[in-house]
């Protein structure tokens, strides 16, 4: 494997990083403007995959041992915690869409799907978990040592937002959030073995910015319908 790729996966988990920094900084910026706790949990997924890449980055500095094994442990913890809050995110942007389904119930619930399906994960897949050390391109991380079965709570939140996704591109004429959740279905279903943690940190960033341009717009279009202004009307996404 030649120096230059050696240098260029390290490198491109740690500008993943810095840029997911800035993004932070954003995501609490549209949070403090939202009116709304949900968007809380933007900052969390971004503060959450910005940890993942910055680890990734650092491992071979770091070297092998209880200090990045102990790193990874809450890296993989965060996953498990972190990703079922994608629902809570998906309903409150279909809500802000004009979803008619979204209503206060459904918010509601979907945050405790969420919590209970973060703490079905913790106990299954994290209590027990064993890692293992594995090195590729220049990185070193600890990883899952024998994986028994599919991520299946991942994929099912995914396929969630990408409907989600689906709505709001009719409902609003804005497909980003569509296209950044496909792009993390894509990009996750690459094999880690064969070309490492780097593609799927990318499209985890894309869905990461999808989301936040997508909240960013709804708040445009809540401002437009205040002034009278009017959207595109489909069945179950019209309020009224």
């Amino acid at each position: 494997m030649t120096k230059s790729l050696l240098k260029i996966y390290p490198l491109g988990h740690l500008s993943l990083a810095l840029v997911e920094w800035v993004l932070l900084a954003w995501a609490i910026r549209l949070w403090r403007r939202s009116t709304s706790l949900a968007m809380i949990v933007l900052p969390i997924v971004l503060a959450s995959i910005s940890y993942d890449n910055l680890v990734l980055a650092m491992g071979s500095l770091i070297g092998e041992g209880d200090l990045l094994k102990s790193l990874s442990m809450v890296r993989f913890l965060l996953h498990f915690l972190v990703v079922p809050l994608f629902i809570v995110i998906a309903v409150e942007l279909a809500h802000r869409a004009g979803a008619v389904w979204a209503n206060t119930i459904v918010r509601v619930l979907s945050w405790v799907l969420a919590l209970g399906l973060g703490g079905y994960e913790v106990a299954t897949q994290f209590v027990g978990l064993e890692l293992v050390p594995v090195t590729f391109a220049g990185t070193l991380r600890y990883t899952v040592a024998e994986v028994s079965a599919p991520p299946i709570v991942t994929i099912l939140v995914n396929l969630f937002v990408l409907l989600i996704g689906i709505g709001i591109w009719v409902r609003l004429k804005w497909p980003w959030l569509f296209v950044g959740t496909l792009v993390a279905l894509i990009g996750n279903a690459v094999p880690i073995s064969r070309v490492g943690t780097l593609v799927g940190s990318a499209s985890e960033f894309v869905m990461a910015l999808s989301l936040l341009l997508t909240e960013r717009r709804t708040q445009f279009v809540r401002a437009q319908l205040g002034s009278g202004e009017k959207t595109t009307k489909v069945e179950g996404w019209v309020e009224g």
